[in-house]
């Protein structure tokens, strides 16, 4: 049963603000359950002052006509605020909690007078009531309400108290759980209620999911509520506005809601670039006796507590050096505890040296396999980084994938020269000044053409004062040699007008021509649009020598789109983590891997693969994969054969894109994957001049 309404005549106050922040609301003070003093004719000379407060609450305002004059009852006099009483204008101040409509704020209003009974012995009011209406900065900011002193007229009054409704930190695209907005009628008048929405900054980020107001009518000390329930769209502070519509002066019941979205995702996925560091050498005996890997022997290399790589990896990026052979033969790189899987890291001849880049899922032991396919052979690794099986308070960075690879570094075509034996350069680019101080790492290939002896490169993040003793790549005299690498990037502090921009450091040991091609680079998981790596035990794809993925063979300038299985991707994999193998092609050629199916994406002119005549050439592979989950391998000269294997993909598991559970193909609305980049393409710099190590 609803109390009983307080007894004419009736002091009291209510407050609706609107457009003022945290202090949004709507109050009511009456005097039989609230304190109310009334003060007339006060030393600033107001007609009318009133003071009211309750528990945790307190409103004040002062009104007063036009000076020489009194207020009439049924008249509506504009109004302004103002700190003395004014000859022209009724002044009306009205504030409350720290914040309101008064003293010198620029305000437009009325205020209706309803009810003005004067002691004509002291001019002093007996009654008075009004409403009001006041715009207090003159747009946004509004105060409403009704005044009521030793008044018999009946008001309208709804409470909702607190100012902000506050859901604390909430996980993003999870729902939290509901809290409710109570709603009391306080006025002798009853209030009808009409509906409810949402609106502001984010109104996504709440739904209203109860509603015990909506078109009912409470009389005095009857309650309803509103239920709402948050869900975080978006890292950080979200906020909106509830507003629940009624009859009264006020219009409304308003509510501020606000929540602080974070990511309660692990770093699973991430990438953590490390300084290159050998963990693998038989010629040495670093990490494994100091012998050569025979014929079908599976060397065990423990990475987990090795060269930076904590036991919460998933996966670690290797670079893999085969050198000093007796014949030839291939080398299999898989996680321990697993079958060997049908599959080549890389592949070599008798007395070649050679490396390529191998990502590599690790063992429940934290160690992988290096079977030795063929003839005794030395085996040197070097590690480069890992993804993170999940932690929580952990940040790595997410894979941002480029749809067309972009050239870097030239130094045929820079006016440079070969490289000078000892020497490195920088490689510097540039997105934007968003995006440039949150890169980490480059994903590259590297190049080396034209050396002039035997050699290597080694990448790293071009400090002069940390270059690693490690190699990215080895060459052979008048060869051209390719290697995908991951490489940790820095500012360069040291290249000309590419002074402060993301780089790399290259070095070679011998003279030589270097190109640098970026296919993505590493954040620091700010960015949209980053993907996060799930690996696989390597996987293939396409083998032409038996119709798998492509019927034959390619031929000179001929083009194959290979098609990435169901049992591998779904409707968030964007990229694709691989090894290409070219298989002794007719002629000395190359190969440009780019994802298919995308307007306006042409084959790059870069290349990811350039094998020799006869030769069986493999390199690492980061690649889009286009709508249809398919990317294109581009062959230039000859016959040649071609196998991928798949050793990972990546997957957006940013909160708008909901779960990177797989789905099947049928499902998908390939409308939906139309992005083809979320970031701008990057600008190559001018290359600054060689530099002696």
């Amino acid at each position: 049963m609803a109390a009983e309404p307080p007894a004419a005549p009736y002091t009291a106050l209510s407050v609706h603000f609107a457009g003022f922040g945290y202090i949004d609301g709507n109050f009511s003070y009456e005097r039989s359950r609230s304190t109310v003093n009334v003060y007339q004719q006060n030393a600033n000379g107001y007609a009318l002052s009133m003071m009211a407060s309750t528990t945790g609450h307190h409103h004040n305002l002062n009104v007063s006509p036009p000076n020489g004059t009194r207020f009439e009852a049924g008249r509506a006099y504009p109004a302004k605020t103002g700190f003395y009483t004014s000859d022209s204008v009724t002044i009306f101040n009205i504030g409350g909690d720290g914040q309101g409509c008064e003293g010198a704020a620029a305000t437009s209003g009325t205020l209706n007078v309803h009810e003005a009974v004067y002691d004509e012995s002291n001019g002093q009011f007996t009654a008075f009531a009004a409403d009001y209406s006041m715009q207090c900065d003159g747009t946004r900011q509004v105060a409403k309400g009704e005044i009521r002193f030793q008044s018999s007229i009946g008001y309208q009054a709804t409470d909702s108290r607190d100012y902000r409704l506050q859901f604390g930190r909430q996980p993003a695209e999870q729902q939290g759980t509901p809290m409710e907005v109570p709603v009391e009628v306080n006025g002798t008048l009853p209030t009808t209620f009409g509906a409810a929405s949402l609106s502001g900054a984010n109104p996504d980020a709440f739904r209203i999911t109860g509603n015990t107001c909506t078109g009912n009518t409470l009389s005095y000390g009857q309650k309803c509520a509103l239920t709402v329930t948050p869900t975080a769209t978006a890292f950080g502070e979200q906020t909106a506005v509830l507003t629940l519509l009624e009859d009264s002066v006020a219009g409304s019941v308003r509510r501020l809601l606000s929540l602080e979205g974070y990511d309660a995702r692990t770093d699973e996925g991430t990438y953590y670039p490390l300084a290159p560091t050998r963990v693998l050498d038989t010629r040495s005996g670093l990490g494994a006796p100091a012998i050569r890997v025979g014929p079908g022997q599976a060397l065990r290399l423990q990475l987990s507590g090795r060269g930076g790589v904590p036991a919460e990896a998933s996966t670690v990026v290797l670079n893999v050096t085969v050198t000093e052979p007796v014949g030839s033969g291939h080398i299999s790189v898989y996680p321990t505890g697993v079958p060997r899987p049908t599959v080549s890291s890389l592949n070599y001849t008798p007395g070649w040296t050679g490396a390529n880049s191998v990502t590599v899922k690790v063992g429940a032991d934290g160690a992988v396999n290096l079977y030795n396919h063929g003839a005794p052979v030395h085996l040197v690794a070097d590690v480069n980084g890992y993804y993170s099986k999940g932690r929580q308070g952990y940040t790595g960075g997410q894979y941002q994938a480029l749809a067309r690879p972009v050239r870097l570094a030239d130094t045929r075509e820079r006016g440079i020269g070969r490289m000078p034996a000892g020497y490195y350069i920088n490689v510097t680019a540039n997105w934007d000044a968003t995006i440039n101080p949150k890169i980490r790492a480059f994903a590259v290939n590297i190049t080396a053409t034209e050396p002039k002896a035997a050699g290597f490169l080694t990448a790293w993040n071009g400090s002069e004062y940390s270059r690693p003793d490690t190699s990215a790549l080895n060459y052979a005299a008048n060869t051209t040699v390719t290697n995908f690498a991951v490489v940790p990037s820095m500012g360069c502090w040291d290249c000309g007008s590419g002074s402060g921009l993301p780089s790399i450091g290259v070095y070679t040991s011998q003279d030589t021509h270097v190109i640098v091609d970026i296919v993505g680079f590493y954040d620091d998981a700010s960015l949209p649009g980053g993907l996060r790596f799930e690996p696989v035990v390597p996987n293939r794809i396409a083998d032409t020598r038996a119709g798998q993925g492509w019927p034959s063979a390619l031929g000179p300038a001929t083009t194959a789109t290979i098609i990435a299985p169901d049992s591998l991707v779904h409707d968030q994999t964007w990229a694709l983590a691989t090894n290409v193998t070219a298989v002794e092609p007719t002629a000395s050629t190359y190969l440009t891997v780019w994802p298919a199916g995308y307007t306006g994406v042409t084959r790059p002119n870069t290349s990811n693969l350039n094998p020799a005549a006869g030769t069986v050439v493999p390199n690492a592979v980061q690649t889009m994969i286009g709508p249809d989950y398919g990317f294109h391998v581009y062959n230039n000269a000859g016959r040649s054969h071609v196998l991928v294997d798949v050793v990972g993909t990546f997957y957006d598991a940013s909160p708008s894109s909901g779960s990177a559970e797989p789905s099947s193909r049928s499902s998908v609305d390939t409308s939906d994957r139309a992005r083809v980049a979320p970031l701008p393409t990057p600008e190559a710099q001018p290359l600054s001049r060689p530099r002696p190590a």
